[in-house]
């Protein structure tokens, strides 16, 4: 069986990410592991989601600092599935995250698109029932 465990995220700064993922999207910090070279292995997950991370990687060459928040071009980077959505977005809202758009009801479920830190642009989905 092959699974998919990570993907990374590149940041401007480790602890400022921390600090977004896990106050305003109530993310847990599963790995904050020093490397060489001021490097961290950090691993961030959603609380109801334990076999799945991101890793937050400090972006380090031009391509990569120059990515950091548009890991997807201008388009969605990352999809959060929620069966509270219009609970989190006002969570999230109080959190200090900035949406793009409220929920909203499509053919799929409900859904609402908000940035992180870096602009990065994440879909919160309730799927349809």
């Amino acid at each position: 069986m092959n699974t998919i465990k990570n993907a990374t995220l590149l940041v401007s700064n480790y602890d400022d990410a921390i600090a977004f993922y896990t106050k305003k999207l109530n993310f847990i910090l599963t790995e904050d592991v020093p490397l060489d070279n001021g490097k961290r292995w950090i691993t961030i997950q959603a609380k109801d989601q334990p076999n799945f991370a991101l890793v937050v990687t400090l972006a380090n060459t031009d391509l990569q600092k120059a990515t950091v928040g548009k890991q997807a071009g201008d388009g969605v980077a990352f999809f959060m599935q929620t069966n509270t959505v219009e609970k989190d977005f006002s969570t999230f809202s109080k959190n200090g995250v900035e949406f793009l758009q409220k929920p909203t009801k499509q053919p799929y479920g409900t859904v609402a698109i908000f940035k992180d830190l870096y602009g990065n642009k994440w879909d919160l989905i309730e799927p349809v029932k």
